[in-house]
């Protein structure tokens, strides 16, 4: 019996992986499956080691702060690996832990399948060579990034993005239909919402007296981040539901998003929204001299150019925030332009099944058999 050790740390990841295993199982139900990630993963039925994506750590500051933790976790992974010696090591992202967990595993013979490329496009784009030397097969979720691997010799495919899978299996109950539903999503990670909620709640203020009877709805990832954003929310009538972004998306007419994966989430409902990031100064001052992309936002990498408004660091204030929304919740000539550019974002992603064709390629590598 075969037994796949996976490594993810993210929510986003988790969430990744945890439709691989599914489609993993689905295609040999003989498969064993081990590793970091989450409660999504553990659920699909991983042996949960460590609840690293749970720990949302981001960012350089927050990575250093918690080093000793790191250290320890990819310590005692590197010694199961050993131990174990799985048919295959499969990394999702997270680029700083999982490049040198692949280095260890490639040291003890263990074949490497890396699921999510690391945005080598827009930052320490020399990590591309290391990743063509660690990996048997580089598995990606973004149309441009194939050829970009191939160009320096990595086996690599691309396979879809894995959220079309998740929306395709999605029957909305029409919960929050027929309302003008305004969704605030300030992120899934503790230092994130921190950041953020002020402002989110301060722009729903302005939209408010703009819509009076417009509802706020904020999904959480779980009790523990809904309890923090209704704590920051004050006295503001906001909603929360826990694990129902979908929902939440599919009834909303605006949203104010957090910078990350819920900006492609929200272009695939196609909902007109303004991505707002903000991050520790010391994060922002390094990043501005390491990120070599114009736009933060993963809506507007894909499309090449603006066409979600971002308002970062010092801009994300509810000031320049508010006169855009306002303008994206009326029936207006820019919010008819957005929504027309996000169902051609949304087409250009082509169709579910990014998970069962992840599945294959990790099966072909356990097997042995090489693609071109």
């Amino acid at each position: 019996m075969s037994v796949l050790f996976f490594s993810a740390g993210e929510s986003s990841g988790d969430l990744h992986g945890a439709n691989l295993i599914e489609a993993l199982r689905e295609a040999d139900g003989r498969l064993e499956f081990e590793g970091l990630g989450g409660g999504k993963m553990s659920a699909a039925g991983m042996r949960l080691l460590e609840d690293v994506a749970g720990r949302g750590i981001m960012g350089f500051w927050e990575v250093l702060k918690s080093f000793g933790w790191i250290r320890r976790v990819f310590l005692e992974t590197v010694r199961r690996l050993e131990e174990l010696r799985p048919a295959c090591l499969v990394v999702i992202d997270y680029p700083g832990f999982n490049i040198r967990l692949a280095r260890a595993a490639r040291g003890l013979g263990i074949p490497v399948v890396y699921y999510v490329s690391p945005q080598v496009w827009a930052w320490k784009k020399g990590r591309i060579h290391t990743i063509a030397r660690l990996v048997d097969k580089m598995l990606v979720i973004l149309p441009f990034e194939e050829a970009l691997y191939r160009s320096v010799g990595v086996d690599c495919a691309y396979v879809g993005h894995p959220l079309l899978d998740q929306v395709a299996r999605f029957r909305p109950s029409g919960l929050f239909k027929g309302d003008c539903v305004i969704g605030l999503l300030p992120g899934s990670r503790e230092q994130e919402i921190s950041r953020l909620m002020g402002t989110l709640v301060d722009v729903a203020r302005g939209i408010r007296e703009a819509h009076p009877g417009a509802r706020f709805v904020a999904p959480c990832v779980d009790v523990g981040r809904e309890a923090q954003i209704r704590g920051l929310a004050g006295g503001f009538d906001l909603e929360t539901v826990v694990g129902q972004t979908y929902e939440v998306l599919s009834g909303s007419r605006f949203c104010l998003v957090a910078s990350g994966t819920a900006t492609l989430e929200t272009a695939i409902f196609g909902v007109p929204m303004v991505i707002v990031y903000r991050t520790a100064p010391l994060n922002y001052w390094i990043a501005r001299h390491v990120v070599k992309i114009e736009h933060i936002g993963l809506v507007n990498i894909l499309a090449g150019r603006e066409i979600v408004p971002e308002f970062i660091q010092g801009r994300a204030t509810a000031g320049e925030i508010l006169p855009h929304a306002l303008e994206l919740i009326d029936e207006t000539p820019r919010r008819k332009q957005m929504v027309d550019d996000l169902r051609a974002l949304r087409a250009g992603l082509g169709e579910a099944g990014a998970s069962r064709r992840a599945a294959q390629e990790v099966l072909a590598v356990v097997r042995g058999v090489r693609h071109g």
